[in-house]
């Protein structure tokens, strides 16, 4: 089963959010193909930042302090879980389609637009703003009433 892994659920299962953390947990009985692209992993370091820090990426940045949140291995060993998918100008004119058909902002189109183009047909969000997958025949996993209705 491909699913692709949005901001918002990996943020909120380090946050210990219970119903992220209960997504989670029962995906880790089944088998996962788990997926992110650059933006994900790009909002991701950012959020883990502010959380770990309690302040601003920026001020950290400015602090000069960003080895002291981003250690050798945490979170990159949470992030290695994931394969990578790269953006392309395929990626790019999708998403810019996507921005335009369903009122998206760009980040979540490159979301989407990825899950498109890889053939990813599970999106684990949080995000309202994304159940528009599902207009594009990708399901939407938002709960675990949800999760149960899927074929594994």
């Amino acid at each position: 089963m491909k699913i692709f892994f949005d901001t918002s659920s990996l943020i909120e299962f380090i946050k210990g959010n219970k119903k992220a953390v209960e997504l989670f947990y029962e995906l880790s009985k089944l088998d996962v193909e788990g997926f992110i692209n650059d933006v994900v992993f790009s909002e991701f370091l950012f959020h883990y930042i502010r959380l770990s820090s309690q302040i601003s990426p920026f001020k950290v940045k400015e602090k000069g302090e960003i080895s002291k949140f981003i250690k050798e291995k945490e979170p990159k060993d949470f992030i290695e879980q994931f394969q990578v998918l790269t953006s392309d100008e395929k990626t790019t004119e999708l998403a810019y389609e996507f921005m335009r058909t369903y009122n998206l902002l760009p980040n979540d189109a490159l979301i989407l637009a990825s899950c498109k183009q890889y053939d990813v047909s599970y999106l684990l969000s949080l995000d309202e703003d994304l159940g528009v997958c599902e207009r594009e025949g990708i399901v939407l996993l938002n709960s675990i009433e949800k999760l149960n209705k899927v074929d594994k």
